[in-house]
């Protein structure tokens, strides 16, 4: 069950805050992050043991080979890589080291592919959610597919939650602009059916039955 709702208008300060933060690629590691190292000696040989994914773990930590626990939480990328430099020029000659840093995000409800995501800090809300495949169509009307109310989506965010509003004829240029954050997660709800759409449906899926009954009655009595 969602958190409860505490505001249904994004706060200028969630939409401003960061795009601020993180427009100069400043963005600071957080418990969650997903971090790649490519590490390759000066001789240009891929250090494979060290090379790889790791994810920044609960205090803030990466354990890597050789260096033990790295303390990244709170760091930027590039501080990250020149640590890590110093750390392994202890046992390879001028290693060269590429660190790239991706956040966790959780899409959830009536999208194309739910799950959780790992995306570049510079991603927005509306990235994350076409990397999970997109909102289901608000027009959808099999038994495949739910229609999305893409209306109501929720962004839960620091044990906040806030209402979005992301058809593509109604979106402001702010809800567009917001950058994700780490741990986020957006919820995209189904459409809620109308009572009267549900007896109009109901009432004409018995009108084209009893149709077809009196047709078929007719054509074996002639």
């Amino acid at each position: 069950m969602l958190p409860s709702v505490r505001s249904l208008l994004v706060p200028a300060l969630l939409l401003v805050a960061p795009l601020s933060a993180q427009e100069d690629g400043t963005y600071a590691i957080r418990p969650g992050d997903r971090v790649t190292l490519d590490v390759f000696t000066a001789a240009g040989e891929r250090v494979d043991v060290v090379s790889g994914s790791r994810i920044v773990d609960r205090n803030g930590a990466l354990y890597l080979p050789y260096v033990g626990s790295v303390h990244a939480a709170g760091l930027d990328q590039t501080t990250l890589r020149e640590e890590l430099t110093r750390g392994y020029g202890t046992f390879y000659d001028q290693p060269v080291i590429n660190v790239k840093v991706e956040l966790r995000v959780n899409v959830t409800g009536s999208v194309g592919r739910p799950g959780q995501y790992y995306l570049d800090p510079s991603a927005t809300i509306i990235d994350a959610l076409s990397e999970a495949g997109g909102p289901a169509s608000e027009l959808a009307v099999n038994s495949y597919q739910i229609p999305s109310d893409q209306s109501q989506v929720r962004l839960v965010r620091d044990g906040q939650t806030f209402v979005l509003n992301v058809r593509p004829d109604e979106i402001t240029p702010e809800v567009i602009q917001m950058r994700i954050h780490s741990g986020d997660w957006l919820y995209v709800p189904a459409r809620q059916r109308s009572r009267v759409r549900d007896e109009i449906t109901f009432w004409s899926t018995v009108t084209s039955f009893v149709t077809s009954v009196v047709v078929l009655v007719i054509l074996i009595n002639r």
